[in-house]
């Protein structure tokens, strides 16, 4: 693709799958002085200025949510505005989440979605309660469970959206599994078709997979 033009990149994963910790990895080597929109710190970040002017801890979920999303359109816009790449790192598991991805899409800009997942929601868990443990933020065990899987199923439904997507393992370092530019896949590894979370959540890419190691037999 030719990053010369306008770009959002999405970085997107279950929770636990070290989106944050692996970003750089992930993008093209030109753009790799990009820094990325982190939901997750960002909020973070709000909520301990909330702390510490004294809102109530019941409070500041939300509030700093809501500053957190206004922080995050006002950044949008200003990348939109001067014609600027963009990095989103973000989950895909709700219709909300792909509201910002219509803000790009609706002005031309080319979209590309890096996904970083790990073989097993449990994989994931374990991953967040060692976060926990160093200091991390938290999430539920039941919400880890439902990101893993609405993010793929969402993924499945309207990956049309992006011009490339390219797949990660993320049970060690990040593993390039399959690359796809509109709508055809021109990188895979073999690796990719025995990861049941491409198999079973991602069927439509799954297809192309196996329709691309059947042609290089033939």
């Amino acid at each position: 693709m030719d990053y010369s033009k306008p770009t959002l990149f999405v970085i997107s994963g279950p929770n636990g799958a070290g989106k944050s910790t692996q970003i750089q990895v992930m993008l093209p080597d030109d753009l790799k002085h990009i820094n990325s929109f982190d939901r997750d710190k960002t909020r973070l970040e709000f909520g301990a200025i909330l702390a510490g002017q004294g809102v109530s801890s019941k409070d500041i979920t939300l509030r700093s949510t809501r500053m957190m999303e206004d922080r995050l359109y006002q950044e949008m816009k200003k990348a939109i505005g001067l014609k600027s790449h963009f990095v989103l790192e973000t989950p895909l598991s709700h219709p909300d989440y792909w509201r910002y991805l219509d803000l790009f899409e609706n002005m031309g800009y080319q979209m590309q979605l890096n996904y970083l997942c790990l073989d097993k929601v449990r994989y994931c868990v374990s991953r967040v309660d060692q976060r926990v443990k160093e200091g991390g933020h938290c999430v539920e065990p039941g919400t880890i469970k439902g990101v893993y899987q609405k993010n793929l199923e969402y993924i499945n439904e309207y990956y049309k959206t992006f011009n490339i997507i390219e797949l990660y393992d993320g049970m060690a370092i990040p593993t390039l599994l399959a690359r796809m530019e509109h709508d055809q896949i021109v990188y895979a590894d073999t690796l990719a078709l025995k990861k049941e979370w491409i198999k079973k959540g991602l069927p439509h890419i799954a297809k192309k997979l196996f329709n691309y190691f059947g042609d290089q037999k033939d």
